[in-house]
């Protein structure tokens, strides 16, 4: 067996696709792509992203982001809007349709939460949560 941190790493790594593979399968009934429905989270997060901030957070390639901004703009889901503090760079906002979209979104999203954190304690979830912020607040450091 390795080191402790190469197996907590490897189960966060292994999770986290889990969660995020599960939830994908239950949101597919609304239409939605793994893609989209992250790219509409993200957006509606912080509603004046740019679309290199918005490829930073999702770690993907400007154009990867480009050509999905572009078909959730075709569904009437997000909208570019120019920057009002860089004419050279646009923002990304949720149109009407992207909103509607957010509450089932949220509810699975929230549901599928309270499912798989059910057997935990609120001693133990604090606990979980606080180290992975340490974690994340260290990488961000770096």
């Amino acid at each position: 067996m390795g080191l402790p941190q190469e197996s907590f790493a490897g189960t966060l790594h292994e999770t986290a696709r889990l969660w995020r593979t599960e939830l994908d399968r239950r949101l597919r009934p609304l239409g939605l792509s793994q893609a989209k429905w992250r790219m509409l989270v993200h957006v509606a997060c912080s509603d004046d992203c740019t679309q290199a901030e918005l490829a930073a957070r999702l770690g993907v390639e400007a154009p990867t982001v480009v050509g999905l901004l572009d078909r959730l703009t075709a569904d009437g889901l997000v909208e570019r809007r120019e920057s009002p503090h860089d004419r050279r760079s646009k923002t990304v906002h949720l149109c009407e349709g992207g909103r509607a979209l957010m509450r089932p979104i949220t509810e699975m999203a929230e549901g599928l939460s309270r499912e798989l954190l059910a057997n935990l304690s609120a001693e133990e979830i604090a606990i979980s949560t606080a180290a992975l912020k340490k974690i994340r607040d260290r990488l961000l450091s770096l």
